[in-house]
Formats: structure tokens, sequence, C-alpha cells
């Protein structure tokens, strides 16, 4: 490969990472950094009594940051807002339920490209909006590690 391919390649790789970075931040975010303060937050979520495996709980306040937890086979989950597992902001925050399958090998996506599996339940998609979920919990300021979020 000649000098010029190399630094067009260099250029173009240093190009795509800038923007990858600008998207990353979006529009108008504002990202701080700061830490917020949280209280332990836990639970277990099922549909039709059965446990939801791997499914992302969303905690969405009215004002501040959500926090998120991935359910495992059971239908268990713990919230992080700063950090995985950290806990929620106290207060009240409206529940959002996506599906986003099992952990993935080390080599998923690089040299095994096989599907991510589905869901063994099709939730209704009003729950993967804060907004109609029509789910809301209250993280009490000394944390909650017994939530139990049903759908029927």
């Amino acid at each position: 490969m000649s000098h010029l391919c190399r630094q067009r390649s260099h250029l173009a790789l240093v190009v795509g990472s800038l923007a990858l970075l600008s998207l990353s931040l979006g529009c108008g975010s504002q990202p701080t950094g700061d830490i917020v303060p949280t209280s332990p937050a836990a639970g277990t979520a099922t549909y039709k009594g059965k446990p939801l495996e791997f499914y992302q709980i969303r905690f969405v306040p009215e004002d501040g940051r959500p926090a998120a937890g991935v359910t495992d086979e059971e239908g268990h989950f713990t919230m992080g807002t700063n950090d995985t597992g950290d806990g929620a902001p106290s207060g009240k925050h409206r529940v959002a339920i996506n599906y986003v399958g099992p952990p993935m090998p080390p080599d998923w996506g690089v040299t095994d490209f096989s599907p991510i599996p589905p869901p063994k339940f099709k939730v209704p998609a009003k729950f993967s909006d804060p907004e109609k979920s029509g789910i809301t919990v209250e993280v009490p300021e000394d944390g909650k590690t017994d939530f139990v979020i049903e759908i029927e």
C-alpha cells in the first residue's frame, strides 16, 4: 500500500471516529458527567406470570437521568444509573420494557453472525414506551429491591 493510500485510510478513520463521537453526543444533548444520587433498586418482571427473560427495564423520572437494568433468565433485574447496578434516583418513575436478547458470545458480530434469538413472549408494543405503558414505580430514598413488574 502506498504512503498516500495509508494517509487517506488514516484520515478516513479519524473523520469516521469524529463523526461517530458527534452522533453519540447527539444534537442538543448536554452530557454532564455528573454522578446523580441513587438508591438501591431491583426486582422481578413477569408477563402473564412467566419471567421476562432478557428485557431491558427502564425507570424514567419526570426530570433527571433514567435508570436501566436487564432481566436474567428468572426475570430478575437490578437498576443502574451512573454505573451498572448502582440503583435509581429516588422518586416516581414511569416504566418501559424492551426486549434486548440474551448476552451474546464474544465473537458475535465478528465471526458469529447468528441472529438474536426471539423473545419467548411477544409483549405488547405499548410497554416499550414509558408514556404509554401505564406502569409507574416509586423508588424510596432508602431503596427498594423487591419491585414486582407484572404485565398481563
